[in-house]
């Protein structure tokens, strides 16, 4: 909620300044394209703003010189609109397929076309050059996006999603409700949202690091806390094993084995609450490891059920291991032992 609003005043203020800018500077008596094309940048999200402002300006030169070059040739026809329209929505996906810059590209030719001029074409250009510029002077200068606070949230998110899906699936195994179970099961392994809304926020964080000024310092930490949320996948399957291998095991052995499924979600959500702090990240990493210690090495006799839940509750352990900074041999050397410093790092720093 606090994103969304800190979002809507800037895109108000962008409004009003290009308005200004427009009716004073320009001299344009109605410049409603300017502030229009300040609000259509800004509500983008974070990481393509600037993106899209630079695209809706290419889109209404696209319309613009389209429409011209029409009326050009076959004059004021019948076919003039549609085949300009086609045209220059043809060729703004030419140059990139994206929305705005196509439905940008054919409003300018029809606009162009109803006043039979280029005047007002050309007029919106302006008004589209000056809301984009106060968009972009708004996404590089004045109030930049952080790209780690940005990354973060969906990290955040996509925990919280992961530690209530052991909750309830150990809640259902103390209930011995198995359609419950289930259902924890298949609520992780159709996280397509919140992994494909992590996706997004990786890629839109590493453009603003990259493209923002202001926040090429944070580069490395952007780049090292996306290598660890690329990690989430393998903690989300591996969560997923864990609940299908808990199903599988005999009435006694589910009532023993909940309680590993509600420590590692606790592990989880602890983690949740602060994932780019160093001691949160070393307390879920002890917490995951206590869950797992208890049950030690698997004889060969034991019940091939048991030991494959054991087998996924220590990949759980190793997958969070991973994700907190612990490097591979280092992970597994502590789940296997139960004794070894899984050697979770300290965060990149900011500078």
């Amino acid at each position: 909620m606090e994103a969304q609003w800190w979002q809507v005043l800037q895109s108000a203020l962008a409004a009003s300044v290009a308005w200004v800018i427009a009716l004073r500077v320009a001299g344009h008596p109605q410049p409603f394209f300017a502030p229009i094309s300040a609000v259509v940048a800004l509500s983008s999200a974070r990481g393509e703003r600037g993106t899209t402002a630079v695209r809706l300006v290419l889109g209404v030169v696209v319309g613009i010189l389209v429409a011209d070059l029409v009326l050009i040739v076959l004059g004021s026809t019948l076919w003039t609109l549609p085949l300009s329209v086609f045209l220059a929505m043809m060729t703004a996906t030419a140059l990139h397929s994206a929305r705005v810059m196509m439905v940008q590209s054919a409003s300018s030719a029809v606009l162009t076309l109803v006043f039979a001029s280029s005047a007002a074409g050309w007029q919106r250009l302006v008004d589209a050059l000056i809301g984009a510029g106060v968009a972009l002077l708004v996404v590089q200068l004045f109030f930049p996006p952080d790209p780690v606070r940005l990354l973060l949230r969906s990290v955040k998110a996509a925990l919280t999603d992961l530690a209530a899906g052991l909750e309830t699936a150990a809640r259902a195994l103390d209930d011995d409700d198995e359609d419950a179970a289930r259902q924890a099961q298949e609520r992780l392994w159709e996280e397509n949202d919140q992994l494909a809304a992590l996706a997004q926020a990786r890629l839109f964080s590493r453009r603003i690091a990259q493209r923002v000024p202001l926040r090429r310092s944070l580069r490395q930490r952007v780049s090292s806390e996306g290598e660890s949320a690329r990690l989430l996948n393998l903690l989300n399957a591996s969560c997923v094993l864990l609940i299908r291998a808990a199903l599988a095991l005999a009435e006694q052995d589910r009532e023993r084995f909940a309680p590993v499924l509600r420590d590692l979600g606790e592990a989880i959500g602890g983690l949740a609450d602060d994932p780019a702090d160093e001691e949160v990240r070393r307390t879920a990493a002890d917490r995951a490891l206590d869950a797992v210690r208890p049950f030690g090495e698997i004889a060969p006799t034991s019940d091939p059920f048991f030991a494959t839940a054991v087998m996924a509750a220590r990949m759980v352990t190793m997958d969070l291991l991973m994700f907190t900074g612990s490097d591979p041999g280092g992970a597994l050397a502590a789940v296997r032992t139960g004794k070894d410093d899984p050697g979770v790092p300290p965060p990149p720093p900011f500078t």
